[in-house]
């Protein structure tokens, strides 16, 4: 059985646009696979997502982001780059920025992020 992990709803639209950009036809059980969670996790994170109207789910059950549900799950991808940039540039191995970039990028408001993005630009990281 998986494990249940904390995942919040940017990490569900995160999962769907990494899967869509290898060039699946996402299912929850896909989802399920790429965040190591049981299959009535996505269930229920699905059904908050459709509700929230980020995304969509096509007769044959294949998941789809709307174009609010896209603008949110990039701008999630891009937080996480740029923390995993900082932390890496600061010395931090690969693996635990990477990983402790997934629980920042759900904590910094606009201003940090925007901040840190500017950070990484002017110092050509």
């Amino acid at each position: 059985m998986k494990k249940k992990k904390g995942n919040s709803s940017e990490d569900y639209l995160k999962a769907i646009l990494n899967l869509q950009k290898s060039g699946k036809n996402v299912r929850a059980v896909d989802i399920a696979d790429a965040l190591d969670v049981t299959k009535p996790s996505v269930s229920v994170a699905l059904k908050k997502l459709k509700a929230k109207e980020m995304i969509c789910q096509d007769a044959n059950g294949f998941i789809g982001l709307t174009e609010k549900g896209s603008t949110l799950a990039v701008k999630t991808t891009n937080k996480h780059r740029i923390i995993t940039k900082l932390l890496t540039g600061i010395g931090v191995n690969n693996k635990t920025a990477a990983e402790e970039a997934c629980l920042i990028e759900h904590a910094i408001g606009e201003e940090t992020y925007e901040r840190m993005e500017e950070y990484c630009k002017n110092n050509n990281m």
